[in-house]
């Protein structure tokens, strides 16, 4: 499991292994520097013939950046650093190795104006290389005055760019860009990755990741990091062995309920997402009404008609016949498509209050409960939640933007206040449980933002549960399945045209893609 860090526990982890373990912040420094190095020698090699342009700051992260001149200097690499700031406003180590290179000889200039911002317009496209070394993960402002400036030429340039530790001018906790940023090709980050490294709309100046190791050892309080990076290695020993002597009992009965009139796809959808991922039955209570048209729509489910209100959507007096069949039951997933009409609000009130089975809620089934946390709080069997920005927006009480400014606390928050494992949707998915520790899924992209998609989910979710999987463990394994089938999606059919069937229709590619690796 890869720990995500905020620059908070960076700090910690720094001050930790140069207090307590000895290991002098130069040396650190020696080692970020060296590892950058390495990753421009894999990414742009052969080097000797190229213009590398250092951009330096007068912290910590533009004394890295002296590191990496340095030693790109002595590999005979044409090199030149920028410097913003004046030579005697840098201090501690970086002043140290500030030093070093001017007495090595590596031409070292000024940028303090806005004739100097001219001469960095001229040199900057003769550079093959920009390695941006600037300001590492203690800022949060919008840049200004020549920082701005200078960001702005960078990201007109056509060079390649690296990002030293982050992009400058992103927000290390948040994946916020207040203002501008680098928009990196590629990041080195040290040690751990920092959060908004995987955020939006941080993912999108970032490039391709790369986490350096530079010494801090990882047993140094790295049990109290609480968020993760969700990647397969994570869930690849769980997918998915069955005995030859496996039965369609053995894989669980899951009851669906959901649809209303014009959301019929709605409740497809979550049902054939169900099967996809491996559940041994699935039965969905519908509407009465629309029982003839699910029968056409649906093979290998079950249906189970229910009470209907006379706007045809689920009425309350479909509990007790809901009750009874949860009874053979190992799960149910409740919400897509069913509507908020009076009735159905008070059927979903009454189920969650009257059953005591594992239960995924989803969509209308969270909208039917908004001023109503308590009977999440309530509920008597693990729960899983699935909203998407709005729906947690309204269970919390905040709005839009507050949860999208920071995903990951909005999701810890919702999960320690219902009690339930909660999946943020999004760009990014976000899980997390009430004990606060969240992981940020890596599968995914900008093609899934499309209707339906979100029921496919609530149907993976729901089709693990039902096999015994632990709550958190179908959210995970769910949640990256999701996404990497609509990778797999998006590689066939392009992000523009994806819809919600490619991604149903990839699920078993996905489990295979994850499997192979496995093995």
């Amino acid at each position: 499991m890869m720990k995500v860090v905020t620059s908070q526990e960076m700090k910690r982890l720094d001050e930790l292994t140069i207090k307590t373990i000895g290991i002098p912040s130069i040396v650190l420094m020696e080692n970020a520097g060296i590892k950058v190095v390495e990753v421009i020698e894999k990414e742009y090699s052969p080097l000797p013939e190229k213009s590398v342009y250092i951009l330096c700051g007068p912290g910590s992260n533009g004394g890295d950046g002296m590191v990496i001149a340095r030693h790109l200097f002595n590999r005979r690499v044409r090199v030149k650093v920028f410097l913003l700031a004046k030579k005697n406003r840098v201090k501690g180590d970086a002043a140290t190795n500030l030093s070093i290179a001017e007495k090595l000889g590596i031409e070292i200039k000024e940028i303090n104006s806005a004739q100097d911002l001219k001469l960095l317009r001229q040199e900057l496209p003769h550079a093959d290389i920009i390695v941006d070394a600037l300001l590492g993960t203690g800022s949060t402002l919008p840049l200004r005055g020549l920082m701005r400036e200078a960001v702005d030429l960078i990201n007109q340039c056509s060079s390649y760019t690296m990002a030293v530790d982050l992009p400058t001018g992103l927000h290390a906790d948040t994946g916020e860009v207040p203002g501008e940023a680098i928009k990196a090709n590629v990041t080195v980050t040290f040690a751990y990755p920092k959060r908004g490294l995987y955020l939006y709309p941080g993912i999108n100046y970032t490039g391709k990741i790369e986490v350096a190791d530079i010494g801090i050892p990882s047993f140094l309080g790295e049990e109290r990091i609480k968020c993760n990076l969700l990647t397969s290695s994570d869930i690849q020993k769980d997918l998915f062995y069955r005995k030859p002597s496996s039965h369609k009992g053995n894989f669980g009965h899951l009851l669906i309920i959901a649809g209303s009139p014009g959301m019929t796809g709605a409740a497809t959808l979550t049902a054939l997402s169900a099967l996809r991922v491996g559940a041994g039955l699935v039965t969905l209570g519908i509407p009465e009404s629309l029982n003839p048209i699910l029968e056409i729509k649906l093979t290998e489910v079950m249906t189970l008609p229910l009470p209907e209100t006379s706007q045809k959507t689920l009425s309350s007096g479909a509990f007790g016949k809901i009750e009874e069949f949860s009874g053979r039951c190992r799960a149910i997933a409740l919400g897509p498509g069913i509507s908020v009409d009076e009735e159905t609000k008070k059927l979903v009130k009454m189920i969650m209050r009257g059953l005591n089975i594992p239960l995924v809620l989803d969509a209308d089934g969270i909208n039917n409960l908004v001023g109503e946390i308590s009977l999440l709080q309530k509920y008597r069997a693990p729960l899983i939640i699935t909203p998407h920005p709005g729906e947690t927006s309204r269970l919390l009480e905040i709005e839009v933007e507050e949860v999208q400014k920071d995903r990951i606390e909005s999701t810890v928050a919702l999960a320690r206040e219902t009690g339930a494992i909660a999946v943020l949707k999004g760009a990014g998915t976000i899980i997390a449980d009430k004990e606060g520790n969240s992981w940020i899924n890596s599968t995914g992209n900008p093609g899934m933002a499309s209707g339906g998609t979100g029921d496919v989910l609530t149907g993976t979710i729901a089709g693990l549960l039902v096999q015994g999987f632990s709550p958190l463990l179908a959210a995970q394994i769910g949640v990256y399945l999701h996404g990497l089938a609509g990778d797999l999606a998006a590689q066939k059919r392009g992000e523009t045209s994806l819809i919600a069937g490619d991604v149903l229709e990839n699920l078993p590619d996905a489990i295979r893609r994850v499997k192979s690796e496995y093995c």
